[in-house]
């Protein structure tokens, strides 16, 4: 290697290739490594054509699934995906060598390495600032901030080892896990109160099953829900949709307010009753009116990002949100990846930063995810059937479903199940025969079963006693 190569930072060549190999054989070997700094590993920077490929396959790979890529797994896609005969000989070669290398001294290659693509992470970011800077676009403040603090987000991620006990109290304080209701009684008694603040909610649901609806009236339910928790003045929402008009999501929430469907709001012999009731200087009015703030926005134009500035901005104009609904996912334009992202990986990104919105501002998030084909009227719709990437449901803290068939349509009926809830058991998952107003954006759950005919309490009181009782039994035995 030349002095010229030795001087030159810009990729791993100056380390040397048995470095790089090592390297890549600490990626397959120390899975935390890989896990904790896989974000800003660029392949492009091993300067080896091979070393590349593998690296390029096991982000990839990574990127679809969250799993650290075995040898028998890197092989068998070194012999799928890559169709010239010699190429496939000469990476099968290198995964032969990486295999048989030494560990010695993997310690001192794993330090330079991090501390490597941890100054070329930054160095990307200081360069992206600089062409935003050049434009003397100042409106772009918020874009810079984010970009600055994303790398250094990442550049300081590391496991956070923390003792067992220093914090009992907290850990077992009743507002540990503060939850913001549905309105579905017995899903939010499944779900020990409802969605917490600080999670992601993912609704899985094909067309005409009522998402939008749906997540109307939980916004309302939240907005007008009275506890300790918030004073009893209900919870903030910021409601952001794209496909409705403006008019039709206040239509939603004024039959949810008058009890009268929202498409007949305007028929002669209701539009008296609904404009009386509207007018009325009733508790419900001043908490639907002062704790919801709602926005149409652009399909396709506006990325999660843009969402966390738009929350900034509202909580900087003294409105703190407790429960975020965006109203769907599809709509939303998918964070920006590397060139080497495909579609899937940029929605995993996009899902990825909704959570770190909910956790950032410690809020809920509703967000509703397009079924897939199959999934239109089925009686029960599964995790499997989001469309994309199935990292989506592997992001989120609570997934749920909807599905109807045809004739429940016309009977008002759905059909709730409940995928995914990291905070706890499921003690049910399934609500059959959901009776759903879909323009008053109510649930009534007081009919339903589990599939089998069986019904249970429907109140958050009733869950919390027999989750008691089982405790007592267990003790008992």
């Amino acid at each position: 290697m030349s002095k010229a190569n030795l001087n030159d930072r810009s990729n791993l060549g100056y380390l040397g290739e048995e470095f790089q190999v090592k390297l890549v054989k600490c990626f397959f070997e120390d899975r935390k490594f890989f896990e904790r700094i896989e974000e800003i590993v660029d392949q492009n920077m091993f300067s080896n054509e091979h070393l590349r490929r593998i690296v390029g396959f096991m982000k990839d790979r990574y990127n679809f699934n969250e799993t650290v890529t075995t040898y028998f797994e890197i092989e068998t896609i070194i012999r799928s995906k890559v169709s010239d005969a010699i190429s496939v000989e000469q990476l099968l070669a290198y995964i032969e060598r990486i295999k048989g290398m030494s560990l010695e001294g993997m310690d001192l290659v794993e330090d330079e390495s991090e501390k490597f693509f941890k100054q070329q992470n930054l160095t990307k970011a200081i360069n992206k600032v600089r062409d935003i800077v050049k434009n003397g676009d100042f409106s772009n403040y918020y874009v810079i901030e984010d970009i600055i603090k994303k790398s250094l987000e990442v550049n300081t991620k590391e496991d956070s080892a923390k003792r067992l006990f220093e914090n009992v109290e907290s850990v077992l304080s009743e507002d540990e896990r503060l939850r913001i209701p549905t309105g579905a009684d017995k899903l939010d008694a499944t779900l020990r109160g409802g969605l917490g603040k600080g999670e992601l909610g993912v609704i899985i649901a094909p067309s005409g099953t009522g998402k939008t609806s749906a997540t109307t009236g939980f916004a309302a339910n939240a907005a007008t829900y009275k506890c300790e928790a918030n004073n009893f003045n209900g919870y903030n929402v910021l409601h952001y949709f794209f496909e409705d008009e403006e008019n039709n999501i206040e239509r939603k929430y004024y039959g949810f307010l008058t009890g009268f469907d929202a498409c007949d709001l305007h028929l002669p012999e209701i539009r008296p009753l609904v404009l009386e009731k509207l007018n009325e200087d009733t508790e419900i009015r001043k908490m639907l009116r002062n704790n919801i703030k709602y926005e149409r926005l652009i399909s396709g134009e506006v990325t999660a990002s843009q969402i966390k500035n738009k929350i900034r901005k509202e909580i900087a104009l003294g409105f703190k949100p407790d429960l975020v609904i965006i109203d769907y996912f599809e709509c939303l334009k998918t964070e920006k990846g590397d060139n080497t992202d495909s579609e899937w990986s940029k929605e995993a990104l996009t899902m990825r930063k909704l959570e770190a919105i909910a956790h950032e501002f410690n809020v809920a998030i509703w967000v509703p995810v397009q079924g897939t084909r199959d999934s239109i009227g089925a009686e029960l719709v599964g995790l499997m059937q989001a469309g994309g990437s199935i990292k989506k449901v592997q992001i989120a803290h609570v997934i749920i479903t909807f599905a109807a068939t045809d004739n429940m349509k016309l009977q008002g009926k759905l059909n709730i199940s409940l995928g995914k809830f990291r905070a706890g058991r499921i003690d049910r998952n399934k609500f059959f025969n959901v009776s759903f107003n879909n323009g008053t954006c109510r649930f009534d759950m007081s009919e339903c079963d589990d599939g089998t005919g069986n019904t249970y309490e429907n109140d958050y009181q009733s869950a919390q006693f027999n989750i008691a009782k089982r405790t007592k039994q267990m003790y008992n035995s």
